[in-house]
């Protein structure tokens, strides 16, 4: 929801400006004066449609990138500001002064002056607002063409989680960490997210198959996800995100997972021991219990295969009826981390997860005292 919100926010207030702009180039080229009167009091009175535009756009634009490092949020945030200074400092006293110049038939030097002055930073707040809206397009991943692929296969991992297999497109290549978008091209879901949905990709870049997998909940998707036949067709676009290892062996990663946010890492882990790299990487994984803990038996094969892998799993929410647990039961803390990192601040940090999850691990970690450049993240508002 929040993300519709601010896309509508932005759309309005992209669209206010530039009537505003367009409106202003022709009536001064082909308009009387009362014509150029009558815009500046339109514009005066569109402020009240776009500055409460804006400020829902800047509020749930940050919200939304809250606990979000990668390249293209980084940038949008960088704009906000500009856009927002521009529309308050320079847009809206030049609509109150033209509009008052206009009223009173002070059509003199200084009104086309404040006129110029308007008009460029109209135009410089809709390029960057046009770069925002872009950008916001390729992170929701509905910028890039879709390919048709084929399920080729299903199996269930853990309680009520899936994996499902498919067909890879030809010429698809992808970091370790990205996401598709998953399409159900004749889905009946009628919910506020539609018939696709986000997923990251489990699979190492150098498997033959793409991989997701997600938690099977009551959604129309997930339950025509689930009961897909082998052979039926998806609709796949990506791959996104910039969720990935760092570049440099020297320093160590961290990752805190929980539950189905182990994908991305797994992806990332089965890369490295594939491909023989140097970093040094400690998993801490969190789980209720062993039965809903996806993928655990292959990260334990991973920590014997990978001499450079170590598996930190925890199960916090046993019961009388859980399985047998023998391994650690705690919550991941700081005197967790401390127990197993020899150096706290040597690391970067990687978490995936919903909003609350993020916020407490970004909370854990300060409170740990790592610096937040160190701190990489990955937000997901539910699926």
């Amino acid at each position: 929801m929040k993300t519709r919100i601010h896309a509508i926010a932005g759309t309005i207030g992209f669209l206010t400006i530039l009537i505003f702009w367009s409106s202003t180039v022709f009536s001064e080229l082909f308009g009387s004066y009362e014509t150029i009167a009558v815009v500046k009091g339109a514009i005066l009175m569109g402020m009240f449609i776009l500055i409460p535009a804006m400020a829902i756009v800047g509020g749930s634009g940050f919200s939304l990138a809250g606990g979000r490092t990668d390249n293209l949020v980084s940038l949008k945030k960088k704009r906000m500001p500009f856009i927002g200074a521009n529309g308050l400092l320079v847009l809206v006293p030049m609509a109150f002064l033209l509009e008052a110049r206009a009223s009173a038939g002070q059509f003199d030097t200084l009104f086309y002056v404040l006129q110029g002055v308007e008009l460029i930073a109209g135009a410089v707040n809709l390029c960057l607002m046009g770069l925002n809206m872009r950008h916001g397009i390729r992170l929701s991943g509905k910028g890039k063409p879709a390919d048709r692929v084929t399920l080729v296969r299903r199996e269930t991992i853990a309680t009520d989680t899936m994996a499902f297999h498919i067909t890879k497109p030809k010429g698809f290549e992808h970091t370790a960490g990205q996401w598709v978008r998953v399409t159900l091209p004749y889905s009946s879901a009628k919910d506020s997210k539609g018939a696709s949905r986000i997923l990251s990709i489990l699979s190492a870049p150098h498997e033959p198959q793409l991989t997701v997998a997600t938690r099977i909940s009551d959604s129309v998707f997930k339950r025509e996800l689930k009961a897909l036949p082998d052979g039926a067709e998806l609709h796949l676009a990506g791959p996104n995100g910039s969720f990935s290892l760092h570049d440099d062996p020297a320093r160590p990663a961290v990752f805190i997972a929980g539950a189905i946010g182990i994908t991305p890492f797994l992806s990332m882990i089965r890369h490295a021991t594939y491909s023989n790299l140097e970093h040094k990487i400690t998993l801490f994984y969190s789980n209720h219990e062993p039965s809903t803990a996806a993928f655990l038996s292959e990260l334990e094969d991973l920590q014997k295969a990978n001499p450079n892998f170590r598996l930190i799993a925890t199960m916090t929410g046993l019961g009388s009826d859980s399985a047998p647990w023998h391994g650690a039961t705690d919550q991941v803390d700081q005197e967790t981390l401390a127990q197993y990192l020899p150096d706290l601040n040597t690391p970067k940090y990687y978490c995936v997860g919903p909003a609350p999850m993020i916020a407490s691990t970004k909370e854990l970690l300060r409170s740990a005292g790592i610096a937040t450049d160190d701190m990489i993240f990955e937000h997901f508002a539910g699926y």
